[in-house]
C-alpha cells in the first residue's frame, strides 16, 4: 500500500500538541488507517495499526518504549488529551492502542470505514505521545 500523504492537522490538536511538545518541531506523521470491524468491536477495545506504520514508529520510539507497554497521552482532533496504552504485539507484528480506545469511539461515533490519522511527538517530559484525528468519510451521513 502506498504511503499516505500528510493531511492538515486540526487546529485544536495542533495547539494542544504545541503546549505539550518538547520543542516547536513538527510532530512526525505516522500515517492513516481505514477503521475495520475489529477496531470498532467494543469488547476488543483496541486499534491495531497498519504494518506500514510500524517502520515509521520504529524510527521514532526508543528501545525501551518498543519493549514495554507505554502509558501514553493522545491528543484528539478537538484538542482533548486522553491516556491510552500503546505497545507492540509480536503475535500480530503490529502496534496497538488499548485502554480508552472505546471512549474515543464513543466520543466521535467512529464506525467501520472511517479514517484514523496518526502523528507522534515527544512531550516536554521526553515521552512519546500521539495526535490522533478521526475522519468520517465524506460519503457517510
Amino acid at each position: 500500500m502506498a504511503p499516505n500523504p500528510e493531511p492538515h492537522m486540526p487546529n485544536p490538536m495542533r495547539r494542544e500538541i504545541d503546549k505539550m511538545a518538547i520543542d516547536c518541531r513538527n510532530p512526525t506523521w505516522v500515517g492513516s488507517k481505514k477503521v475495520n470491524g475489529n477496531d470498532v468491536t467494543r469488547y476488543l477495545g483496541r486499534l491495531v495499526l497498519r504494518s506500514a506504520m510500524g517502520a515509521k514508529l520504529d524510527e521514532f520510539l526508543r528501545a525501551e518504549e518498543k519493549e514495554n507497554i507505554l502509558n501514553t497521552k493522545m491528543v484528539d482532533g478537538d484538542g482533548k488529551v486522553w491516556e491510552l496504552d500503546f505497545n507492540y504485539w509480536p503475535s500480530l507484528k503490529r502496534y496497538v492502542f488499548k485502554r480508552h480506545w472505546v471512549k474515543i469511539l464513543d466520543k466521535f461515533g467512529v464506525q467501520k470505514g472511517w479514517i484514523v490519522q496518526i502523528w507522534c511527538f515527544k512531550s516536554n517530559q521526553n515521552k512519546t505521545c500521539f495526535g490522533v484525528n478521526v475522519v468520517k468519510p465524506p460519503n457517510r451521513k
